[in-house]
């Protein structure tokens, strides 16, 4: 049980830099829907690469931007800039999360 919890933690945490990038493009959504969206996508773009060996992220790629296009209500070119905005704040979550995590071990020496 408390895997689960745990994995469906992680899984919610995940869906926040779609979230917010959405967001400021002035998508519609709610954090529920971006979640799902995430799994959608991933469950996706990962049956798309399996089937398609050669060519399947290009084309997992064209289907995650028709998505985040209709699921979000978002031009096409705010959809491809959703996709990467939430590759910028994931790397600013890691990077707050290293520092954190330095700062909490300094701070269990002192």
């Amino acid at each position: 049980m408390t895997v689960l919890l745990i994995v469906v933690l992680v899984f919610l945490i995940s869906a926040l830099p779609l979230h917010f990038a959405v967001k400021i493009l002035g998508g519609k959504t709610s954090f529920f829907k971006t979640a799902f969206v995430t799994l959608l996508t991933g469950v996706i773009a990962g049956a798309v690469k399996q089937v398609f060996r050669f060519w399947g992220w290009l084309l997992a790629f064209i289907i995650i931007i028709w998505i985040y296009h209709e699921a979000f209500r978002l031009k096409w070119f705010k959809a491809f800039l959703a996709w990467l905005m939430q590759f910028i704040f994931l790397g600013i979550f890691y990077f707050l999360a290293i520092i954190l995590g330095i700062t909490l071990i300094v701070a269990s020496f002192i």
